[in-house]
């Protein structure tokens, strides 16, 4: 995606962590739904957040990183792993399960990686473009585990 005419400027990319903006989402709106009755909240959400995005920050690029039903290497390391957490309601889950085709519908590429997580996925996009001196990485998450991925005004979150 190109916003942006300036070829002089740095380029900006923005990576989206899909799993922490839906949950923001799924519990910040209310109970949207389409007229079949399926749950569409925390998509219209993260589509929201998208728009502004874009209209805020014009990247030239975006991409989002998911994660994949089953367990990562951290829940066979440790089985406590997020042991204490309650599970991820049917509306939310319905939702987290079409965002991937949602977001390809709108030519952003979508990363992830059988045993790891989103924010796993993340960390390696941004080790590996950061290498890239004229690409700025801004990281679209509402988790806190992101900040560690701060360098300087290169990588924000």
């Amino acid at each position: 995606m190109r916003y942006t005419y300036d070829m002089s400027a740095k380029k900006r990319l923005v990576v989206l962590d899909t799993h922490a903006i839906l949950h923001r989402a799924y519990h910040a709106l209310p109970d949207f739904s389409s007229s079949s009755g399926m749950p569409t909240g925390a998509l219209y959400g993260l589509l929201s957040m998208l728009v502004k995005i874009i209209n805020d920050l014009r990247p030239d690029y975006i991409a989002a990183a998911v994660d994949l039903p089953g367990d990562t290497f951290r829940d066979v390391a440790y089985k406590a792993y997020k042991g204490t957490r309650a599970k991820t309601e049917d509306a939310l889950v319905m939702q987290i399960q079409r965002t991937p085709g949602v977001l390809e519908a709108f030519g952003i590429p979508v990363y992830s990686c059988a045993g790891f997580e989103a924010d796993d996925v993340i960390g390696t996009i941004v080790e590996q473009v950061k290498k890239k001196k004229d690409l700025e990485v801004i990281i679209a998450s509402g988790d806190k585990d992101a900040l560690q991925l701060i360098e300087g005004s290169r990588v924000t979150v």
